[in-house]
C-alpha cells in the first residue's frame, strides 16, 4: 500500500505524462514525422507480403503450365499406352524449358511423370523460393508442389466423308495421265487409308471415346439404296421406306391415240408370215444367196434389194380362202389381187405387205430374209396410235422403290397399232398411254417386248423453289432443309426412274411421230458405292469401303453437303444417335469436304433435280444458269451449320479459293495439287481432330 509521498510522487508522474499527451495534442508540431516513424514497420510487412504473394503466385502459375505442358509433350511423345524413356525425357525437357529456376530465384526444383495401364501420364513438381521483403521478417521459403495430366480425352468423334466421285475423278492429279500414272480417285482412296490410320494411332490407348463414319459419295446425285429401308435398322441410320414418294413425276413420254380409223386388226385372226432367208453359207440346203446371183460375193444391200424384187416367194396360203398362190415382189401374179388398202365396202378385208430385211450377220454367215405379212381387218370404232407426246408423266413408285421391278414398254412397233372401245375407256377416256400402261395392254403384237426396271439407288431431291438469294434459305426450298425427315410428300424424296425418263427439247411437251424414237441425249450417273450412314468402322471395313469408289458424272456441290449435314446433324432425323455418345459424353462433328472441281451442271442431265432443261427446278425464271445456281447453294449449307460442324475443305488439282475457302472454317481450306499433298491434308486433319486435352 502506498504511502502519501509516494502517492504524491505517482500522482506528479501522472500529471506529468498527461499534461506531455496533453500537450501532443494541442500542438501540430512533427507529429507526422512521428507518426510515420511508428507506423514503418507495419506498412512494410503488409507490402512486403504482398510483393512475396505475388511472387508465389507467378511462380506457381508458372510451375503448372511447365508441368501440364510438359506431361502433354511426354504424351504425345507415345505411341501405344507405353511410356518409353524417350517419352519420359521428352516430358523433362519441355518442363526445363518453361520453367527455369533462375528466372525465379527458385531452388531445389523437381519434376516426377509416371503413366498408368491406359497411357495417361501424370505429373509433380516441386520447388522453394525464398521471401524477398519477409524474409527480413523472420519468414522461411515458400515450398511450391502442383501436379498435372495429360490423356487422349478427346470427346466422342463423328466424321462424314463428303467425297467427289466425278468423272474427272478418273483423271491425273498434274494433268494428261501417262502410262503407270495413278489416277485421282486412286490417290484418293490412299490418302483416306492413311487418314484412318493416322488418327488410330494417334488415338492408342483411348477407350472411352467412341469414333464413327460417315460416307457421301457426291457426283450430279447420291446413291441411298443402304440409307432407306421397308425394316429400318435404327442402329445403322437407316431410314423407313415411307421416307421416299409412292408416286412421281417424271420427264417421260405417253402414246396418243385417236379414233380416225374404222378399220382396226381382227385380233381373234392370226397374222401369216411368210419368210424367206438366203444364207451366204455353202450348204446346199442353204439356198446359198451367192450362188444365185453374182457367183459368190457376200451379200450386200444391193444384192439383198434385187433379190427380192425379182424372184418369187413360193406358195403363200391366204388368209381368206385358204388358196395357196405363187407371189412376186413387185407384180400380182397368182389368182388373188393383193389388197393394199380398205376397200369401200364390206365388213372384212385382207391386207398382204412384203418386208424385206437389210443383210445381218449371224454366226459367221450373212442372211437376206424376206417375208409376207397377211392381216384381217374388220370394221369397228378403235383408236389409233397418231403420236408419242413428250411431257412430264407421273408414275407409281410404291413398289418400285421396295426393290420390285416396274414393267414398261419402249415403243410401238406397228403403226396401226389401234386400241379398243374398251381399252381405250381405261386410259380414261384422255387418249393416253403412259409406257407402264402399254405393258399392260392385253394385246401386246405390235409392241416391243416389254422391259423390266430396277432402282439403283439414287435419289431426286423433294420439293424446291428456284431462287437466287439464300440468305436466309427459302422456306419453299426444302431440298436444303438437312433437318426434317421425309413425313410429308413435300419432304419426300424420289427414286430415280432412269428408264422411264426421256430427254425433250423444251419444258413445254413436245409431239414426235417417230414410233420408235429412243432416249438419245440424256446422260446420267448414279454413283456406284452407296451412303453410308455413321457407324463405327475396322479398319478393314474401312478400307473396302473406300476401295468401291468409282467416278463418273458432273460435280454437284450441293448434293453432297446437304447429305453429309443430314447425316451429322445432332437434331432432326438422327438426332437420337446423333445428340450424345454411347457414353453420354459430348460429340464433336466433323465434316471434311474433298472435290476436284468447280460446280458443273449440264442441260441434258438426269440429276438429283430431275432433267435440269426440262424440269427448271433450280432454274425456272430467273435466268440464271444452274451451275451459279448450284454454287449458291452449297455456300448456304455451309453457312447454316457452321456453328455446330467442324468444316474442312480440299480442292485436289483445282484451285481452293471461291466456294471451297468460303465454306471451310478458318484455316481449314486447303489445296492438294498431287497425291502427296493430298495425303498430308488428310494426315494433317487427322492429327488435328485426335488433339491431346488436358485432365485432372
Amino acid at each position: 500500500m502506498l504511502d502519501a509521498k509516494q502517492y504524491a510522487s505517482r500522482n506528479s508522474c501522472a500529471n506529468s505524462s498527461s499534461g506531455v499527451l496533453r500537450r501532443l495534442l494541442r500542438s501540430e508540431t512533427g507529429n507526422v514525422m512521428a507518426l510515420t516513424a511508428a507506423a514503418t514497420l507495419p506498412m512494410l510487412a503488409v507490402i512486403g507480403g504482398a510483393v512475396d504473394i505475388s511472387r508465389i503466385y507467378l511462380t506457381k502459375s508458372r510451375v503448372q503450365a511447365a508441368c501440364d505442358s510438359a506431361v502433354l509433350a511426354g504424351r504425345k511423345a507415345m505411341s501405344t499406352t507405353t511410356y518409353t524413356d524417350a517419352a519420359k525425357g521428352r516430358a523433362r525437357s519441355m518442363f526445363n524449358f518453361n520453367f527455369q529456376e533462375a528466372d525465379y530465384a527458385a531452388t531445389g526444383t523437381t519434376f516426377l511423370t509416371s503413366a498408368d495401364a491406359k497411357g495417361k501420364v501424370s505429373g509433380t513438381a516441386t520447388t522453394s523460393i525464398p521471401m524477398a521483403v519477409m524474409g527480413m521478417f523472420g519468414a522461411g521459403p515458400a515450398n511450391l508442389s502442383v501436379t498435372c495430366s495429360a490423356d487422349i480425352q478427346v470427346p466422342n468423334i463423328d466424321i462424314v466423308m463428303v467425297l467427289d466421285v466425278t468423272g474427272s475423278m478418273n483423271d491425273c492429279p498434274e494433268g494428261k495421265c501417262g502410262s503407270g500414272d495413278e489416277r485421282k480417285i486412286d490417290s484418293l482412296k490412299a490418302a483416306a487409308k492413311t487418314f484412318y490410320a493416322t488418327l488410330k494411332k494417334e488415338m492408342a490407348g483411348n477407350t472411352t471415346s467412341q469414333i464413327r463414319y460417315g460416307f457421301v459419295p457426291y457426283d450430279q446425285a447420291v446413291n441411298g439404296a443402304d440409307l432407306f429401308s421397308s425394316t429400318p435398322d435404327q442402329t445403322k441410320g437407316q431410314l423407313p421406306l415411307s421416307y421416299l414418294n409412292d408416286s412421281m413425276v417424271v420427264q417421260s413420254r405417253v402414246a396418243v391415240f385417236t379414233n380416225v380409223v374404222q378399220w382396226v386388226p381382227d385380233r381373234t385372226a392370226s397374222v401369216t408370215i411368210f419368210e424367206q432367208t438366203y444364207d451366204s453359207g455353202s450348204a446346199d440346203s442353204k439356198k446359198p444367196f451367192k450362188a444365185v446371183t453374182n457367183g459368190g460375193t457376200d451379200i450386200s444391200n444391193s444384192n439383198c434389194t434385187n433379190y427380192a424384187k425379182n424372184s418369187n416367194f413360193g406358195s403363200v396360203t391366204l388368209l381368206s380362202g385358204g388358196s395357196s398362190v405363187l407371189y412376186q415382189k413387185g407384180s400380182d401374179a397368182g389368182t388373188e389381187t393383193l389388197q393394199t388398202s380398205a376397200p369401200t365396202t364390206g365388213t372384212s378385208y385382207t391386207k398382204t405387205t412384203f418386208e424385206r430385211v437389210s443383210p445381218t450377220w449371224s454366226n459367221g454367215s450373212k442372211k437376206c430374209t424376206r417375208r409376207v405379212i397377211q392381216k384381217k381387218y374388220i370394221k369397228q370404232k378403235g383408236y389409233q396410235f397418231r403420236h408419242w407426246s413428250y411431257e412430264p408423266t407421273t408414275y407409281s413408285v410404291a413398289n418400285f422403290k421396295n426393290g420390285n421391278s416396274i414393267n414398261y414398254n419402249t415403243a410401238i412397233v406397228d403403226p396401226e397399232y389401234t386400241l379398243t372401245e374398251e381399252e381405250y375407256a381405261a386410259t380414261g377416256n384422255d387418249g393416253k398411254l403412259d409406257l407402264v400402261e402399254l405393258a399392260q395392254l392385253p394385246y401386246q403384237t405390235g409392241l416391243t417386248t416389254a422391259a423390266s426396271s430396277k432402282w439403283d439407288g439414287c435419289l431426286e431431291e423433294r420439293n424446291t423453289v428456284p431462287a437466287t438469294s439464300f440468305a436466309p434459305i427459302p422456306s419453299g426450298a426444302l431440298d436444303l432443309d438437312f433437318i426434317s425427315g421425309g413425313t410429308s410428300n413435300e419432304l419426300r424424296w424420289r427414286p430415280s426412274l432412269l428408264d422411264l425418263t426421256y430427254y425433250r427439247s423444251s419444258s413445254a411437251a413436245v409431239t414426235n411421230t417417230n414410233i420408235s424414237a429412243t432416249r438419245s441425249n440424256l446422260d446420267y450417273s448414279c454413283p456406284t458405292a452407296k451412303m453410308r450412314n455413321l457407324n463405327p468402322m475396322t479398319e478393314t471395313e474401312f478400307g473396302t469401303y473406300i476401295d468401291s469408289l468409282q467416278p463418273g458424272g458432273y460435280t454437284y456441290l450441293d448434293v453432297g453437303m446437304v447429305w453429309g449435314l443430314r447425316m451429322i446433324s445432332p437434331q432432326g432425323m438422327f438426332a437420337s444417335r446423333n445428340l450424345t455418345g454411347p457414353n453420354g459424353g459430348q460429340i464433336d462433328r466433323y465434316i471434311i469436304f474433298l472435290t476436284d472441281g468447280v460446280p458443273v451442271s449440264r442441260g441434258n442431265s438426269y440429276t438429283a433435280y430431275s432433267v435440269e432443261d426440262m424440269a427448271k427446278r433450280i432454274t425456272g425464271t430467273t435466268g440464271k444458269q444452274p451451275a451459279e445456281l448450284h454454287a449458291l447453294r452449297f455456300q448456304a449449307l455451309c453457312d447454316a451449320m457452321r456453328s455446330k460442324v467442324n468444316i474442312w475443305a480440299i480442292a485436289f488439282g483445282t484451285s481452293v479459293e471461291g466456294n471451297l475457302s468460303a465454306c471451310a472454317d478458318t484455316g481449314r481450306a486447303l489445296q492438294a495439287d498431287k497425291k502427296e499433298d493430298l495425303e498430308k491434308a488428310f494426315t494433317d486433319i487427322a492429327k488435328q481432330i485426335a488433339d491431346l486435352r488436358l485432365v485432372q
